[in-house]
């Protein structure tokens, strides 16, 4: 799964998740599946596309990351 999260960079994402934030992103799938998520439900390895702006309501990815579950982080 690949979900786009709003933040300044991976780093930022990063802090949130070691402060215990709950930080969450929307999958576009038009395959099915896609909503809202909590970061923290994502599988080990699924992508988070990090953007700070869109253009006609689709993100603009600045940077991405993969899920490290069991650290809860990006990689």
């Amino acid at each position: 799964m690949k979900i786009y999260v709003e933040a300044k960079s991976k780093k930022q994402v990063n802090d949130m998740l070691a402060s215990g934030q709950q930080v969450s992103g929307y999958n576009h799938s038009i395959y099915g599946g896609g909503g809202w998520y909590n970061i923290s439900d994502l599988a080990d390895g699924d992508v988070v596309a990090i953007f700070q702006k869109t253009i006609n309501g689709n993100p603009v990815v600045k940077s991405w990351g993969c899920y490290v579950k069991d650290k809860n982080t990006l990689k």
